[in-house]
């Protein structure tokens, strides 16, 4: 009996993440190339015309870059070489050792954009792709033609991490978690999730599948978001008190009513170490405001790249 029950534990534990993979993978495919940087693979997507100015969208966490394309890669494509790219462990990007550091992360997209000759461009990332951008900044400041930052975290937070990213760390039981529990919780609780994701805002028609949302739940995927987000804070805090050296053109874009990252604990008080740094508060928008407030996002881009030329 004891065999028997041992024998059925590892056929699930191979079955069900494999499943969910395959069913991910099948509905949410590659869409663009992969190009290597400091010996990792990432995979990147490429739009618009390759002699227009340069725009990188750096996506949050729990999502890929489908989620950056659909919402303002496509529209910017029109007149901007658009370049998305799936961060380290997430979508179909390798994820190294080291890949939940900020800075490592950083210097993965400048090589992945070195890789395309991509030169000077305006670095846009949301919610923690706004860290990583920040993090981007201050290490190629030099090498940066501007930051739009969109609801970024930024400075330090109360409290922790959700439950199910502490448990994805745990020895042996965050195994466990990732190829038993979440392939059968998460088609639960994924459209919670973007529900509260974009209060008060509504999701897009079909946004999970649009956005590849299952991506998320294959165990090495998920490991790499829960890492990243169980890491973030320390090097939040450390990386707080040098926004002040940024003197590049900065573009802080938050929603009032964000439940997510507070826009008084992130936007107003990054917009307040960076002086020269434009804040822009959008009313009765929450956390996903590059899908809710597209347009206004866009043409503050567009600013920003008029008054570069």
């Amino acid at each position: 009996m004891t065999l028997t029950f041992l024998l059925l534990l590892v056929a699930a534990a191979a079955i069900l993440p494999g499943c969910a993979s395959f069913y991910a993978e099948r509905k949410a495919p590659p869409l663009g190339r992969f190009v290597e940087a400091d010996g990792v693979r990432l995979h990147v997507v490429e739009a618009g015309p390759q002699d227009a100015p340069a725009v990188v969208l750096i996506h949050g966490a729990s999502v890929n870059l489908r989620d950056m394309k659909i919402s303002l890669g496509d529209a910017l494509a029109e007149r901007y070489r658009v370049v998305l790219i799936d961060r380290p462990g997430r979508g179909y990007s390798q994820r190294p050792r080291d890949g939940w550091r900020l800075d490592r992360q950083a210097a993965l997209v400048k090589g992945a954009l070195d890789a395309l000759g991509v030169e000077r461009p305006i670095v846009v990332g949301q919610s923690f792709g706004g860290a990583v951008a920040l993090a981007y900044a201050l290490q190629y400041q030099d090498e940066t033609a501007g930051l739009v930052l969109l609801a970024p975290v930024s400075h330090e937070w109360p409290g922790g991490v959700a439950w199910y990213n502490k448990a994805s760390g745990w020895p042996v039981a965050g195994v466990l978690f990732r190829r038993f529990v979440l392939p059968l919780y998460a088609p639960l609780a994924v459209n919670g999730g973007v529900a509260e994701s974009f209060a008060p805002d509504e999701p897009p028609p079909n946004y999970a599948d649009e956005a590849g949302l299952a991506l998320l739940f294959r165990p090495g995927d998920f490991r790499a978001n829960a890492e990243d987000l169980r890491r973030l804070k320390p090097q939040i805090v450390a990386m707080q008190s040098r926004y002040g050296a940024l003197r590049l053109p900065v573009t802080i874009v938050t929603g009032a009513a964000d439940a997510t990252v507070s826009p008084r604990r992130h936007s107003k008080a990054l917009a307040a170490e960076v002086p020269h740094a434009r804040l822009a508060v959008l009313p009765d928008t929450g956390h996903a405001l590059h899908h809710a407030e597209t347009a206004r996002i866009v043409a503050l881009i567009d600013e920003m790249a008029a008054d570069l030329r």
